[in-house]
């Protein structure tokens, strides 16, 4: 059995550095909790707590010291409590995320209605949504588009890890209904260049592992992406998920990951289906 991995997988630049500025905040200043978690990667989350980083659900759980605002970036309000309280802050938020909600802000000034293409609950759209002025929605597909009020200006932005042809698909949707529309393509490239590696792996894999924690988005739209191409696609968020019966009669298995992943994981992932080759090989002699 060959293993091949994705040519772009695992931790992308935004998550990296929110990591590397909360791991330098607890060097230099002790306590560091973060609002919310850096990563949706349980065994990456239960790594940073082991080492004192504490995860926070609101401004009024931190204990002092310094908040480390994820990447996924927060609402207004959000700094301007924090701020309140005296707490230190580390805005980790991803250059991309911030590229969003600056885009928010400049819809409401040009007259536009902000138009999320994402998954409303997610928490960088609840960020996102912070920046607008006056009514705001989100679709997540493109039947979604004949629900908008008929009277507005469109303004259309992506969650920074949406599956691209929905995004695209929801745009032509708006197009069709609405004479007056304006759009940017805010599907972060780091994003794009996993889809795009996770899509031309499964296309020539008999079975595809998308490696990342299941609260993941990006992690969830690669699996939906190989799966499209490649039926025999799992997504798991331990090497010890493997279930060596999923892999009879495999000669080319894929591997790829989504953005929150680290590379530990993904490194026992190939160790375990190397150790399962081994045991099949040994069994057929």
């Amino acid at each position: 059995m060959q293993i091949h991995l994705a040519e772009v997988l695992g931790f992308c630049f935004g998550v990296r550095r929110a990591i590397e500025q909360a791991e330098a905040a607890l060097q230099e200043e002790g306590g560091v909790t973060t609002l919310g978690p850096l990563v949706h990667n349980p065994q990456e989350t239960a790594r940073l707590e082991s080492a004192g980083i504490h995860v926070i659900n609101t401004p009024a759980e931190a204990p002092g010291g310094t908040v480390v605002i994820r990447a996924h970036g927060a609402r207004p309000e959000i700094f301007t409590e924090l701020h309140r309280r005296k707490l230190h802050v580390v805005d980790a938020t991803c250059p991309f995320v911030t590229k969003s909600q600056r885009i928010a802000r400049q819809f409401a000034r040009e007259g536009y209605t902000l138009v999320i293409v994402g998954h409303p609950d997610h928490p960088e759209v609840q960020g996102i949504l912070g920046y607008a002025v006056g009514p705001a929605f989100v679709v997540t597909r493109p039947e979604e588009v004949a629900a908008l009020p008929a009277s507005i200006k469109p303004g259309v932005l992506a969650q920074t890890t949406v599956n691209e042809y929905t995004f695209d698909e929801v745009v032509q949707t708006i197009a069709n209904r609405y004479p007056d529309y304006v759009v940017h393509n805010t599907v972060c490239s780091a994003t794009r260049d996993r889809q795009e590696a996770a899509r031309h792996l499964a296309t020539q894999m008999d079975a595809v592992y998308v490696v990342g924690g299941r609260l993941s988005s990006n992690t969830n739209r690669l699996a939906e992406i190989c799966a499209q191409v490649c039926p025999r696609t799992f997504l798991i968020e331990t090497a010890e998920e493997i279930n060596p019966t999923d892999l009879v009669g495999v000669e080319h298995v894929g591997i790829t990951a989504g953005a929150s992943t680290p590379n530990s994981i993904i490194n026992a992932v190939v160790s375990r289906l190397h150790a399962i080759d081994l045991k099949s090989t040994a069994v057929r002699r």
